[in-house]
């Protein structure tokens, strides 16, 4: 961007200059001289030890070029309209703790990180791995041809374009991410399946295209980060995939919305105390084989809830990936307001490994829970598309308005 409109400003310069020339052959004034592109300035491996506040230079088409995995210690600030290239497998490993790093372009002048080649995976990426300062931001910026090596390599592995690490013991980590694209990844776009309810991680408008596996990994106490503002098309595999790593959703109140893409839900989610998951209408959920959720607080008295509703125009899916079987919905004690209401339920088997259940139907009921269940489809259920277990069931059950198709037995209990 910024070399086009260099070279766009030499032309305009010297068509002035010319037109000048001709027109005012008796002025035989000096002409100044049109000013030289400047090379990027170098940034080592120590440049980020201490604050550093990077600008614009008007007169170099790359105003910086980092070569190594380097550490980031001190205050970072990058202003609009820098160009920072990385060479093969560089990258910046945040650890500034309650340093502020700043990356804020602006819609005419965002910022760029790319690498000195543009080929998919050329350059590392950046990791926050200790940066909790709560003004930490990132805006109106562009995260291109990262991900050639994982950003954490031993385990817990992080990987992709960008990435949050999660962390115990310590200040949670804090990022504010709006208006970023990030494209072109060697692996995943971004990074957030090691971070937990604790951290004040936001997002806002977020672009997430072309890179070379889902656009984002995220925890499932996390998932309710993303939002419909945010584009996450054009990638291999096109899913928000949410990943086995805090999966449990207790003391909170979170909403699944609807995104351009499914999510892919890799495991169990568990809803426990306190703990109220909001499917939002449109929503698209695919399950893998051993995945499911789980309403099943442990003690009295059992406060958490699952409400899964959509409308006529736009019902909840929930499928299994690659048309697989998956585990289902388990509801155990329960006595909120769980509701299901225009969902369409396809694959699920009741296989729940937390309690060794086996073909326990596309909805487990375990101790009465309360559900409402209106206006839904089940389909391709093997077994049951209602199970329940103890006295009387089915007793705080209710439904109303329910099509079943291929599916082996409406209700069965134990």
């Amino acid at each position: 961007m910024k070399t086009k409109q260099n070279n766009f400003l030499k032309l305009i310069f010297l068509s002035v200059s010319f037109v000048f020339m001709t027109s005012c052959e008796e002025d035989d004034s000096p002409v100044e001289p049109v000013q030289e592109l400047l090379p990027p300035i170098v940034l080592d491996c120590d440049s980020f030890k201490e604050d550093q506040i990077l600008t614009d230079d008007p007169l170099r088409p790359v105003d910086f070029v980092v070569t190594c995995w380097a550490t980031v210690k001190g205050n970072l600030r990058i202003e609009p309209g820098v160009v920072i290239e990385f060479e093969r497998h560089a990258g910046l490993y945040i650890a500034n703790k309650s340093k502020e790093l700043q990356i804020k372009g602006t819609p005419d002048l965002p910022v760029i990180l790319s690498g000195t080649e543009k080929q998919k995976g050329f350059w590392r990426g950046l990791l926050f791995a200790e940066s909790h300062n709560l003004n930490n931001l990132i805006e109106h910026s562009i995260i291109e041809y990262a991900g050639s090596q994982d950003l954490k390599p031993t385990s817990p592995i992080y990987r992709g374009s960008l990435a949050v690490q999660g962390v115990s013991g310590s200040t949670p980590q804090a990022l504010n991410l709006r208006n970023v694209e990030i494209s072109n990844s060697g692996n995943i776009g971004l990074d957030l399946h090691g971070i937990s309810k604790s951290a004040k991680v936001t997002t806002e408008n977020l672009n997430l295209t072309k890179n070379n596996g889902v656009p984002v990994q995220i925890s499932a106490e996390m998932t309710h980060i993303l939002d419909g503002s945010s584009n996450f098309q054009g990638n291999v595999k096109d899913f928000v995939n949410i990943t086995t790593t805090n999966y449990e959703l207790q003391e909170q109140n979170v909403s699944w919305k609807k995104l351009n893409v499914p999510y892919l839900i890799d495991g169990r989610v568990h809803i426990k105390k306190n703990g109220h998951l909001n499917i939002e209408a449109g929503a698209n959920l695919v399950f893998r084989t051993n995945a499911y959720l789980q309403v099943a607080p442990l003690l009295p008295p059992y406060q958490a809830s699952l409400k899964i509703v959509g409308n006529s125009g736009e019902p909840v899916s929930l499928q299994g990936y690659e048309s697989n079987f998956w585990g289902g919905i388990y509801l155990g004690h329960t006595q909120e307001d769980n509701r299901i209401e225009h969902a369409h339920i396809k694959n699920a088997k009741g296989d729940f490994p937390v309690g060794n259940l086996q073909d326990k139907g596309a909805i487990y009921l375990h101790a009465q829970p309360k559900l409402q269940v209106l206006n839904s489809v089940f389909e391709d259920i093997p077994n049951c598309a209602f199970y329940g277990y103890g006295t009387d069931p089915f007793e705080n059950l209710t439904v109303n308005n329910l099509n079943f198709i291929n599916v082996a037995s409406e209700y069965c209990a134990n």
